[in-house]
């Protein structure tokens, strides 16, 4: 409801300016604290993120911002048929093969109890950032990142797991006093996977969403670039509809008919060329997945 003029002109003008602190979230003191201590000691990172848009989003972001703060950062996304949903046992070895000291999740981890136990045997930390609905036994992690705690008094609870990552991104600004824009530059990646995951675009998803699809016009990310050309959206306003029926099911489909690791890939990329020839990969499993739901229907 918009019963007044700033309301109306807040939700009418979204800003920057509206985002919430990100210190008000439960835990986000400790979670900033231990990624600081690896970032200082240089200790490899690794960002385990979903398979599904919001999850890889979440990912991406996560990780070019660690590298962008000097840190050592590596990315897992699971297989969805070999592994399945959620922290896998197989990604925790992965960590500790090269190394890790700490995995922060994007998009999963608050029912991974057993799987952050089996994290600690391998001398390896956890932070979860999820943003699902905790059961009554939450994993005993270094820190849990999740607006949906009974005790966690963030105002935004819709807020998705790219939503979440990328508060983590603002708050370790603040910490390291690192320029805001260091977080604020990724916005697209965080509001493609807020509209992707249809939560409410209300209040400070609004802001992340706005913000975002006015990045994504600009091009300036070669992945994103590549992907809304391969996708034939060509104007210079992006919406949200050319998110969820262009760019979302591009990212959803390389996880559905193989390796979703190909979208962290093409939406990390540095290089024009290496963003087109990704591009390219997620347009034919999108054409491939098409294919099999005409069978299936």
């Amino acid at each position: 409801d918009l019963r007044t003029l700033e309301a109306a002109q807040e939700f009418f003008n979204p800003s920057v300016e509206h985002l919430l602190d990100p210190m008000l979230m439960l835990n986000m003191e400790k979670a900033v604290e231990s990624i600081s201590i690896c970032l200082d000691n240089h200790d490899p990172i690794v960002v385990y993120g979903d398979y599904d848009v919001d999850g890889t989003t979440a990912a991406s972001l996560l990780h070019l911002f660690l590298q962008s703060a000097g840190g050592k950062s590596d990315f897992y996304i699971p297989d969805r048929i070999t592994e399945g949903y959620g922290v896998s046992q197989k990604g925790i070895d992965y960590a500790a093969e090269i190394g890790a000291k700490l995995i922060i999740t994007c998009d999963c981890g608050i029912t991974a109890v057993e799987q952050t136990e089996y994290a600690r045997q391998k001398g390896i930390d956890m932070i979860i950032t999820d943003h699902h609905i905790p059961d009554a036994k939450v994993p005993d992690a270094l820190a849990i990142l999740n607006p949906k705690q009974s005790n966690c008094e963030y105002p935004n609870k819709n807020l998705c797991g790219a939503g979440v990552a990328f508060k983590l991104t603002q708050a370790l600004c603040q910490a390291r006093n690192l320029p805001p824009d260091q977080a604020i530059q990724l916005l697209d990646l965080a509001a493609i996977g807020t509209a992707a995951d249809i939560v409410r675009v209300t209040g400070e998803n609004r802001v992340i969403v706005g913000e975002g699809l006015k990045l994504i016009a600009q091009g300036k990310r070669p992945g994103i670039k590549a992907l809304k050309k391969v996708a034939g959206i060509t104007r210079d306003e992006i919406t949200v509809s050319d998110v969820l029926f262009g760019l979302g099911p591009r990212i959803n489909a390389v996880g559905r008919l193989g390796e979703a690791t190909r979208a962290v890939h093409l939406m990390t990329a540095n290089t024009q060329a290496r963003a087109q020839e990704l591009s390219a990969v997620l347009n034919s499993e999108n054409e491939a997945r098409k294919t099999v739901e005409a069978k299936i229907f």
